[in-house]
């Protein structure tokens, strides 16, 4: 695999195990306007911008999308759905080679950044990441190209042609073509057996790539 000088890496899914937090979050959040959301809706939602999810349940009015959004927010940093969050196995010592062969490593996620700097600091990784680019309104959300392009900007010395994406659903990588950089499928439990880019398994690959 081509090695590049900087990785960025999606949030949810990828780094950390967030859903069973977010099944408890989902819960709440739709509680707010009384609508049972499932754990297998959850599954499904978790890799979508709310905006999207909203929108895939025909919830369109501004009100109940208000308290849904408002359940999210103060949920998510809730201190026991916090520690329903599982750092995988292969984060620690991928991040540790990938900074050894002097790569820069940084987190591009939809999710908000108070609630990633909550999460890096319970497991004690605020200093592997040179940056956060989290959710904002200012910006499209996944799969815009919006979030790379933000993410480049802290990075200007390097060309697109130095950058990865690395995310654990399809729009990650679409993320990373509309924002001009490669970008690289984790399927951690072979969910996408016909998606013909570029694709791993574990990040655990990208520490015999480096040099």
């Amino acid at each position: 695999m081509k090695p590049y000088q900087a990785y960025f890496f999606d949030f949810d899914g990828t780094l950390f195990d967030t859903y069973e937090s977010l099944t408890y979050v989902y819960h709440y959040a739709f509680e707010q306007i009384g609508y049972d959301c499932t754990r297998e809706q959850v599954a499904v939602f978790m890799h979508m911008s709310l905006e999207e999810t909203l929108n895939r349940l025909k919830i369109f009015d501004p009100l109940k999308r208000q308290k849904v959004l408002r359940g999210v927010q103060e949920s998510i940093d809730f201190p026991e759905n916090i520690a329903r969050i599982v750092i995988y196995d292969d984060v620690v010592p991928a991040l540790k080679a990938l900074h050894d062969a002097g790569k820069t490593t940084a987190i591009v996620s939809g999710n908000n950044e108070k609630h990633i700097a909550l999460v890096l600091e319970q497991f004690h990784l605020t200093q592997e990441f040179a940056f956060v680019v989290g959710y904002s309104s200012k910006r499209q959300p996944k799969p815009s190209g919006d979030p790379i392009f933000e993410a480049k900007k802290h990075l200007p010395s390097l060309s697109s042609a130095d950058l990865v994406y690395i995310g654990d659903s399809l729009q990650d990588p679409l993320t990373a073509k509309n924002g001009g950089i490669a970008g690289i499928l984790l399927e951690r439990n072979h969910e996408y057996p016909d998606y013909p880019e570029t694709k791993i398994s574990t990040l655990a690959v990208l520490e015999p790539s480096l040099g």
